[in-house]
């Protein structure tokens, strides 16, 4: 996935787990630049940051 894209919009992910987060996107982290290594996007949900990996993200679409 491409989740550079997202940055600074409102979106919609589903996760692969079911659950489904709603927010604002804050930032993309590079795997590089991830300790987990991996790439993932810094969610505001409802004023509360959340971190989703792309490995856990089933879909992503902008609201």
């Amino acid at each position: 996935m491409k989740l550079w894209l997202y940055i600074r919009k409102n979106v919609k992910i589903t996760l692969k787990n079911g659950q489904v987060v709603s927010g604002f996107i804050e930032d993309f982290c590079d795997a590089a630049d991830n300790a987990e290594e991996k790439d993932s996007l810094l969610v505001d949900v409802e004023g509360s940051p959340r971190e989703s990996f792309e490995d856990e993200i089933l879909s992503i679409k902008e609201v």
